[in-house]
């Protein structure tokens, strides 16, 4: 599978990677062995910066210089004839000298997707052109997707460009300014009213009589005998 290197050596089986700039590979050219066919591979969606992203730096690669860069996203859909497939894209970045640069990017597997396919994608950040005092300003992004699966090589033949601006030498994307942190203030609870209920006191109890004596109960009257005759 293409993968990205320094050194640009390489055959079609290995990554091309990283080309020098001036280099003879065209972007017009289709690879050798590639078939033509979009029913098997081809770009679901793309998306490249105008110019140079801000915020986006690039740090030096080998022959790579550090600067900005231009953020690239790829998702390509694969037609599910395999479980192995290696999807790439072969990137140019054009201007006034020919190619300015020149890169193979892999695409990682994302997700099955409907028609019998899957999706691949790719984020990468590529070398922004710089615009020298008698260099046009403009420059051109173009690449090719690619798709091998069973030793066959497949391609949507088309190839697809964006135009870019080239960042004037010297001066550096301007990042975006970080937008100011929201003040936020917590509400503070509103204490609720409450009413002391009114209790009435209630009258003590009095107190039970103790070693109090019942009254004795009156003697019955006793019933006079009568004498006997």
């Amino acid at each position: 599978m293409p993968t990205r290197n320094t050194d640009g050596s390489g055959s079609l089986e290995m990554a091309v990677g990283l080309m020098e700039p001036g280099s003879a590979s065209s972007p017009v050219e289709v690879r050798p062995g590639a078939a033509v066919n979009p029913d098997m591979v081809n770009v679901f969606e793309q998306a490249v910066t105008p110019g140079a992203a801000p915020g986006l730096h690039l740090v030096r690669l080998g022959d790579r210089p550090a600067g900005d860069a231009i953020a690239l996203s790829v998702l390509a859909w694969v037609r599910n004839v395999a479980y192995d497939k290696d999807v790439w894209v072969d990137l140019y970045v054009l201007g006034e000298g020919g190619v300015l640069h020149a890169e193979t990017i892999p695409l990682s597997f994302q997700e099955p997707a409907e028609g019998g396919g899957d999706f691949f994608a790719a984020g990468a950040a590529v070398p922004a052109p710089k615009a020298g005092p008698e260099t046009s300003a403009l420059g051109m992004l173009q690449f090719r997707l690619y798709g091998q699966m069973n030793g066959e090589l497949f391609t949507d033949g088309i190839l697809h460009s964006h135009q870019i601006e080239a960042t004037p030498a010297g001066k550096a994307a301007t990042p975006a300014p970080a937008p100011a942190p929201k003040a936020t203030t917590r509400k503070a609870p509103t204490p609720r009213a409450t009413t002391a209920r009114a209790t009435t006191p209630r009258a003590p109890k009095a107190p039970k009589a103790t070693g109090e004596e019942k009254p004795a109960a009156a003697p019955g009257a006793r019933k006079p005998k009568t004498p006997k005759a």
